[in-house]
């Protein structure tokens, strides 16, 4: 029997669990940062739906974009962002190009299509959900009803140019300097490095609704910033012909309309409206952003296929360390601001 060496097997053994640690810890932590994007089920066909969802349920994104481009699209062949036609072939939803002067900004082929964009990411309204962070969206989908509630939503479901959707992710909505227009003649602009689109000024109100209305609905709260951005919206595009008729046609099929839309008005804060919890508010002017570790770690995510699996895996453990160290300090602050309290009261008791 040949000498067998016991160190370089133990050495060799507990690099193995290192490595199978380390990409459970990556595979946790990537699900609570995955942006939620999935281009090929986005994409706008009027095909009916092999997938029924959950047996029994009444709520499928599935169900939606049939019902979207079947019924309340169907003889309103606009993009959103471009304003763009669209036609039918072979029934797929295909965007004319030459209709708005658009030119692919660096994905053409994903520009050949239309996808079903959600204004609220499913982002937005999923990553703090315990289904999230075991498993990203399709998990939510799976097994949250309130999720699937949500991400079928048709009030809040708009076709786009697949391009533009997917350049846009899960980025805020918001003013950008200059007029780039990287998409050509359409009024979009995106800022990659702060993470910021701006729509044309011609779906502000659109947007500013959907995103009022699925706040009040599903009961996650916006930002002073964001609400005070939205309402701005609102107040700057009012709503038009189109949009009453598609929230009438999606109130009778979904059972319930927009009454942002329904009961228009212009639009303040309340001066003695209390203070909303920080825990269901999401972060100003940066509807579901994180700090810079966090672009880098979602960047990442977005580029894992491109990119050589050690730094794929080193950013995931590092980002992993990093947010540790950060709830670890958060909770230290806490425990110290605690016992400061109870030593002030009892020095003034005495």
């Amino acid at each position: 029997m040949n000498d067998v060496n016991w160190n370089n097997l133990k050495s060799s053994g507990a690099n193995s669990l290192c490595v199978l640690g380390l990409l459970l810890v990556s595979s946790t932590i990537r699900a609570d940062y995955l942006p939620g994007d999935l281009p090929d089920e986005n994409v706008a066909t009027l095909d009916y739906p092999s997938q029924q969802g959950i047996k029994g349920e009444t709520y499928s994104f599935a169900k939606s974009k049939y019902a979207l481009a079947k019924q309340v699209y169907s003889d309103y062949f606009i993009d959103f962002y471009g304003g763009c036609q669209y036609q039918i072939k072979e029934k797929l939803l295909v965007p004319v190009w030459s209709s708005c002067g658009f030119t692919p900004r660096k994905n053409p082929e994903r520009a050949k299509r239309i996808e079903w964009e959600h204004i609220v990411p499913a982002w937005t309204f999923g990553h703090q959900l315990q289904c999230w962070q075991n498993g990203g969206r399709l998990n939510c989908r799976n097994t949250n009803a309130k999720f699937r509630q949500m991400e079928a939503d048709m009030h809040n479901l708009v076709p786009a140019i697949g391009e533009i959707n997917g350049d846009r992710s899960n980025f805020a909505y918001g003013m950008i300097t200059g007029e780039s227009r990287p998409y050509g003649k359409p009024n979009a602009e995106i800022d990659f490095s702060a993470k910021l689109f701006e729509p044309d000024d011609k779906r502000f109100g659109d947007i500013a609704r959907a995103y009022l209305y699925m706040s009040e609905r599903y009961g996650f709260k916006l930002s002073r910033a964001d609400e005070n951005l939205m309402m701005a919206w609102n107040n700057l595009d009012p709503v038009d012909e189109w949009e009453k008729k598609r929230n009438t046609r999606i109130a009778n099929i979904q059972g319930n309309d927009n009454p942002y839309i329904s009961n228009y008005k212009h639009l303040q804060r309340e001066t003695n409206s209390s203070t909303q919890s920080e825990q269901n508010t999401l972060p100003d002017n940066k509807l579901g952003q994180g700090d810079w570790f966090d672009k880098l770690y979602q960047w990442v995510g977005e580029h894992e296929k491109t990119l050589p699996f050690p730094i794929v895996l080193m950013v995931a453990v590092f980002y992993w360390w990093f947010r540790g160290r950060k709830s670890t300090s958060k909770s230290t602050k806490k425990a110290s601001t605690s016992s400061s309290k109870k030593s002030t009261t009892k020095s003034k008791s005495s």
